[in-house]
Parts: structure tokens; C-alpha cells; sequence
């Protein structure tokens, strides 16, 4: 225990704890692509531990929360002013959550850029078969294109996700050191790890996504139980994560970290959760209601009846942006923000956040770090194909592809 009560971290454990990402980056002879497969697979190796430990403390826990109490989400509620303070107080919180935003929004029309490249022929040959079988296997290649599309724009949303998300902890964190918080600090301290961070928020915001997707009204839809069960032990389990890879720590021993505080504080971390997503539903919910009376009375206007798939979530881009703005500036906040004080309150990171801010300094100014290269990269290639993706002839590719499965 340090002067002010909290739980230090043991020498084992900082010696565990690795160096900012971006030393010794460059010299490493291990392709990028490479780098970041391998680092997909031990994040979600590791942390699935994490995630059935998790599973195992919520079935066994005896302060099981009620889902119509409002005890239940008491914790996430009260957490809301103090999100608000903390933003007047840190206003680099507001700019965070902005960068969040325009992040999901713009993923979200990439994503839809997709359908777009759909021919129409290929539109009524689908409509055709869901006709036929809602279950069709029909277009088995296409929908493998259109997962692999929608995983590079997650990937690529993720990267502006995940770095904000652990600059808002940098706040918490400078803030518990008794550092100045400042917007280049905050930055620098975000991105000493943020390789770790950005393949984390990779596989999480591709769980979301899933979940998200699966939850929509369907004919022959189907989620279980179990299928929650996972979701809220994966989301509880790893609840701590974030704060863990800022200060340092590996997959295994953020997963750790999480554990603890879901152990030590089960109902404040359950309350949170679930209250973020109870307020989270709640907006979807009326979003999902706003487009569907927005949709029919738009898209009558439209001469192209045979994409009504891409029309339908191209209009819907309007709600989806209301509800974005909702949940990134005014309610995720609160919810990051009390985790990270969760944390702080649990795990002395004074420490880690000195070393973070004495290693980067020793860095020249002209260093660049090679995730915003590969990031940068990234983007300019998925603009220059959005932008030029009938010149390149990609609409005629995925006609092909589609025969394929007709055939």
C-alpha cells in the first residue's frame, strides 16, 4: 500500500510491464500485417480467460443485479455529473469524443460505400432468392467480400476510437499522478501503447458490431441467453482493459487487472456496465424507430427500386449519426471516466505514467510512429478505392463474384 492507501504494483509487475510501443519499432524485421495477426490472436487468447472467469463471477455472484431495478443502474447514473465536471474541467475530453464521432460516422459510410457497389442485376438476383429461402447459402463469396470490407473499416474506425478512449484515461490517470493535464500529454501517454490498445479495440468493436447486427428485428432471427451471457462477460470481464494497456501492462495481465476490479467492486462495475447499455438501448432503439419512418418516405423518392437494401442504411446514416452523438459525447464518457476511476482508486499508476512521459521525452520530435503510418496508409487507400471504384471496375468484380455463387 502507497502514503495514500491504494495497492501499489509490485516489482514483478513493473518490470513486466513493457516499454512505449513505438522504441525499437522500426527495427523490428517481422512484417506489420504480421505483427498485428499474431497480436489479434494472443489479445483475444488471453483475454477470453478473462472472459470466462468473468462469466463465472457473474453466475455466482450473489448480488445479482435486477434488470427493472433502479438500484441496478445507480452507479452508472451517478457517474454522469461527474463525467460533465470532469469535461469542464479537462475540455480535451470534448475534442476526444468529437474525433470518436466523426470516427463512426464516416466508418458507417464507408461501410454503406460497399452496398453501393452492388449491381443492380446482383440486387434483384438476392431478392430473388430470399424469396425463395430467407435461408438461402446463395451468395456465400459475396457475403465473404462484404465481411472482409466491413472488418477493414472497423479496424481502420478503431484506430481514432481506441486512441481517444485511452487519452480520456490519460486524463484520469494524469489527474491521479498529479500531473498537468495537458492535450499533448494526454496524447503522448495515450499512444505509448497504443498498438496494444488499437488490437484490442479491434476485437471489441467487432463484438459490438456483431452483437449489435444480431440484435436487429429479423424474420427467423434468433439470440439466446447464452449469446448475452457472453456478450455482458466479455464486456464486464474486460471492463478494466483499457486502463490496464495505458499503463503498460500485456493482454494477460490486463485481463488480470480487469478481474480484480470485477471481483473487488462487482456491483459498481455491474451497475456501469449496465446502465451504459441500458441508456445505449434506449437510443438505439429510437433511432432504429426514427429511420423506419424516415426511410419509406425518403427513399419513395429514389427511381432505383431494386437497392433498397443500400438505401435503406444509407438514409439510416442519418439516425445512426443522432445516436452516435448521444452515446460517444454524453454517455460512453461517463462511462470510461468512472472505470479509469475504478481503476486509479484500485492500482497505483503514478509510476507507469512518469515512465511513459520520461521515455517519450527521450524520443526526437521527428519520430513518427509507424501505426499512424500504417493508419494514414490505410485511409488513403480505402479513400482512393471509394472515390475511384468505378474506374477501378469493382462493381463488375462483385457481379462476377455474385455469378460465382449463382452458379
Amino acid at each position: 500500500m502507497n502514503r495514500d492507501g491504494k495497492p501499489t504494483v509490485t516489482q514483478e509487475q513493473r518490470e513486466g510491464a513493457s516499454a512505449p510501443d513505438s522504441v525499437g519499432f522500426w527495427s523490428n524485421p517481422v512484417p506489420l500485417w504480421q505483427r498485428l495477426l499474431e497480436r489479434l490472436q494472443g489479445l483475444y487468447s488471453d483475454l477470453s480467460v478473462g472472459r470466462d472467469a468473468a462469466r463465472t463471477v457473474l453466475q455466482s455472484t450473489e448480488s445479482k443485479p435486477r434488470i427493472f431495478s433502479i438500484a441496478t443502474y445507480r452507479a452508472y447514473f451517478q457517474a454522469l455529473p461527474l463525467s460533465l465536471n470532469a469535461i469542464r474541467n479537462s475540455p480535451e475530453i470534448l475534442g476526444f469524443v468529437v474525433v470518436q464521432w466523426v470516427a463512426i460516422v464516416l466508418g458507417y459510410l464507408a461501410w454503406t460505400h460497399a452496398l453501393r457497389l452492388i449491381p443492380d442485376d446482383v440486387w434483384n438476383a438476392i431478392e430473388e432468392a430470399v424469396r425463395r429461402d430467407r435461408h438461402s447459402p446463395e451468395f456465400a463469396f459475396s457475403n465473404l467480400v462484404l465481411l472482409a470490407w466491413t472488418f477493414l473499416v472497423v479496424a481502420l474506425a478503431s484506430y481514432p476510437l481506441g486512441l481517444c478512449t485511452a487519452a480520456m484515461v490519460a486524463v484520469n490517470d494524469l489527474r491521479a499522478s498529479n500531473e498537468s493535464v495537458t492535450l499533448r500529454r494526454c496524447i503522448a501517454v495515450a499512444d505509448a501503447h497504443l498498438g496494444r490498445i488499437w488490437a484490442f479495440t479491434v476485437v471489441d468493436n467487432w463484438i459490438t458490431v456483431n452483437a449489435i447486427l444480431d440484435r436487429l428485428p429479423k424474420k427467423g432471427g434468433h439470440r439466446s441467453k447464452y449469446d448475452e451471457l457472453l456478450y455482458y462477460a466479455w464486456k464486464t470481464g474486460t471492463a478494466g482493459v483499457v486502463p490496464a494497456l495505458v499503463n503498460g501492462r500485456t493482454y494477460l495481465a490486463a485481463g488480470q487487472d480487469s478481474l480484480t476490479l470485477l471481483r473487488s467492486d462487482t456491483s459498481q462495475i455491474l451497475g456501469l456496465r449496465l446502465g451504459f447499455s441500458a441508456a445505449c438501448w434506449v437510443v438505439g432503439v429510437l433511432a432504429y424507430i426514427g429511420g423506419l419512418f424516415l426511410v419509406p418516405h425518403v427513399e419513395s423518392s429514389f427511381p432505383d427500386k431494386a437497392r433498397h437494401i443500400f438505401h435503406f442504411y444509407l438514409l439510416m446514416a442519418i439516425p445512426v449519426a443522432v445516436a452516435a452523438s448521444v452515446v460517444t459525447i454524453i454517455l460512453r464518457p461517463a462511462y470510461v471516466l468512472a472505470i479509469a476511476h475504478i481503476y486509479t482508486n484500485r492500482i497505483d499508476v503514478k509510476a507507469e505514467v512518469e515512465r511513459d512521459i520520461e521515455c517519450l521525452k527521450r524520443l526526437t520530435q521527428s519520430t513518427v510512429s509507424p501505426r499512424l503510418v500504417a493508419f494514414v496508409s490505410a485511409v488513403a487507400l480505402l479513400g482512393f478505392v471509394i472515390l475511384f471504384s468505378d474506374q477501378l471496375g469493382l462493381s463488375r468484380w462483385i457481379a462476377a463474384v455474385s455469378r460465382l455463387d449463382l452458379h
